[in-house]
C-alpha cells in the first residue's frame, strides 16, 4: 500500500448533515478498498478564487490515507459520479502525481 492525500470540495449548498455524509461516504470507500485513513483535515467552507459550476463557495476537506493502488481508480470515479463533491484531488505526497 502506498501513502496518498486527497483534497476534496463538496457542494457547500447541502445541510450541514449532507456534508458531513459526503465526507464520511468518501472515507468510508476507502477502507471498502483495503485503505487505512491516518488523518482527516477538515478546512471547513471557503470561498473560490473563481467561479466552479455557478458556485462561489464550497467545503474543503483533505485526507490523508494509505490504500492500495486498484483502490485509488475507485476512489476517483466515486468523486466524479458523486453530485456533493464539486472537485478532488488525490495525489502521492512527494511525487505530485496520482500513483499511475
Amino acid at each position: 500500500m502506498r501513502s496518498y492525500e486527497a483534497m476534496v470540495i463538496v457542494d457547500a449548498r447541502l445541510e450541514e448533515g449532507d456534508i458531513q455524509k459526503a465526507v464520511e461516504r468518501f472515507t468510508a470507500a476507502i477502507g471498502d478498498h483495503g485503505g487505512k485513513i491516518a488523518n482527516v483535515d477538515r478546512w471547513g467552507k471557503r470561498r473560490f478564487a473563481f467561479e466552479i459550476d455557478h458556485q462561489h463557495e464550497g467545503y474543503y476537506f483533505v485526507t490523508t490515507f494509505s490504500a492500495p493502488e486498484p483502490a485509488i481508480e475507485q476512489l476517483k470515479r466515486t468523486l466524479q459520479i458523486s453530485d456533493e463533491f464539486i472537485r478532488g484531488k488525490i495525489v502521492r505526497p512527494g511525487t505530485g502525481d496520482a500513483g499511475k
